[in-house]
């Protein structure tokens, strides 16, 4: 079938792919086409800006955490009622795990989706050099369908006219957009990357004035042109995932500003078994009726202080962790459940299940691609199970006695929790660095909710995977 799309990817990152991204979906929504975003790469805060310029939950397409099949099976799966399909790569355009290999790069998902490529040109500091990056881009991979590029970042129209002149008299490459810099243009970082949109009290402007600015230096036809120039892609073996589960179970999940580091597949496969319910850490009192949880990642640091005010939901969620019912907790999460966070001379108290801190460091402590062995059975793999994922946080433990605790997860590739090993354990409550995605196993919440069920109608504690 013909799905209509392209890849914006950048020379490298910074070069300006993230907000020309956000302004083509905002323009393309204007014009009444049914956006439907995606984001290449493990990344929470890139698809978080993605909802509020086109309205609609992005989707991962990662080539390292998923396979062939579903890449392909979660774009089709998007792209279901859509016009168009805008993919935001990740880094540069070959940047993969590795230095030789193209995995989890965004070239390869290009390959994958058989997607023509939008490249976006950083120029700022370069002249003629601008046109060997872009030839060697041209040349490094020829499996590689590079149909265009825009020109970001230039300082004044001499700049850009010995720019674009270099760039077509050595490359040929059609350019289709030539963007001044613009403080306006630029979206604040910390540490993990930019400010969570979820955050930003002004998002709905900031996305607007981009979409303006970038409308006025771009030729937007000729990217829906390349966008419906795609090949076609056909995949016969896309499941009906509808199903006749009752659900009967309710399922608890933090989203907010200081948690909402959720894939939308994630949600998606926990609602084909129970009800989501949504909680707020800093503004609800109490858990609502719930039957298991799921805590994500985030900025639990960012937000502590408001987070410990919350001294009310803090003991109902002790409380519940303690009566056996499954709790799941990634990398935000894992700091929530923690008795505090130390952050510089400042110590804010958390729920306090777990016997250990978090203190918030000023380096990487975690970065990168993560394969991990199941240990023992637990709430959510059975031994010997082997996933990938990925990690990245500042934070590390200080443990009071880890002998309490056993660890549900071998680390193969990455760092963990502590010494190569993550998802410590207890009760029914796991917590991990790690996150997870819900592709990389196949029905991977079924388990969680079978076990909340069990317990909702009075199963023993033959579930409690320690005690």
């Amino acid at each position: 079938m013909n799905y209509p799309r392209v890849i914006i990817s950048g020379t490298h990152s910074g070069s300006g792919k993230t907000v020309i991204s956000l302004a083509i979906m905002r323009i393309l929504y204007d014009l009444g086409y049914k956006v439907q975003p995606f984001k290449v790469g493990p990344d929470f805060i890139d698809p978080s800006y993605h909802y509020f310029a086109c309205y609609t939950r992005s989707r991962n397409l990662d080539s390292f955490i998923l396979s062939k099949k579903d890449i392909i099976r979660n774009f089709i799966k998007g792209m279901k009622g859509k016009d168009i399909g805008i993919i935001e790569g990740t880094m540069g355009l070959y940047d993969s795990c590795g230095a030789i290999s193209e995995k989890g790069s965004t070239a390869e998902v290009s390959k994958i989706l058989k997607s023509p490529i939008l490249l976006i040109v950083d120029a700022k500091k370069l002249g003629r050099t601008a046109a060997a990056i872009v030839l060697g881009y041209l040349k490094f991979d020829r499996d590689i369908n590079i149909r265009a590029c825009i020109i970001n970042k230039v300082g004044n129209e001499r700049h850009a006219m010995k720019v674009k002149t270099a760039i077509k008299y050595y490359t040929g490459l059609n350019i289709i957009g030539i963007i001044p810099r613009d403080e306006k243009l630029f979206i604040s970082e910390r540490h993990l990357g930019l400010i969570p949109a979820y955050e930003r009290d002004k998002i709905e402007e900031f996305i607007t004035n981009a979409a303006e600015f970038v409308k006025k230096n771009i030729d937007v036809e000729k990217i829906i042109d390349l966008a419906y120039s795609a090949d076609s892609l056909c995949y016969d073996d896309i499941d009906d995932e509808s199903n006749n589960i009752k659900k009967d179970i309710n399922v608890g999940i933090f989203f907010d500003k200081a948690f909402n580091f959720y894939y939308t597949e994630n949600l998606e496969e926990l609602s084909k078994y129970a009800n989501l319910k949504y909680i707020n850490s800093i503004k609800d009192n109490n858990l609502k009726d719930i039957d298991c949880l799921y805590i994500g990642g985030g900025f639990p640091e960012v937000f502590a202080k408001e987070l410990e005010r919350n001294k009310s939901l803090r003991n109902e969620v002790f409380e519940f962790c303690r009566s056996g019912k499954p709790v799941y907790a990634e990398c935000g999460g894992l700091m929530y459940l923690g008795e505090s966070i130390l952050i510089n001379k400042d110590e804010y108290d958390m729920v306090g299940f777990f016997e250990y801190k978090t203190v918030m460091e000023k380096k990487f402590q975690a970065l990168g691609y993560v394969v991990i062995k199941s240990l023992r059975d637990n709430i959510l793999l059975n031994k010997g199970e082997i996933l990938k994922g990925h990690e990245f946080h500042y934070s590390r433990p200080i443990f009071k006695d880890l002998t309490k605790y056993k660890f549900a997860f071998k680390v193969l590739r990455g760092k963990g929790f502590y010494k190569n090993f993550d998802g410590i354990m207890y009760k029914n409550v796991l917590a991990n660095y790690v996150h997870f995605h819900a592709y990389s196993k196949e029905n991977f919440f079924k388990k969680f909710v079978e076990i909340a069920r069990y317990i909702k109608y009075g199963g023993e504690n033959r579930w409690h995977f320690q005690h």
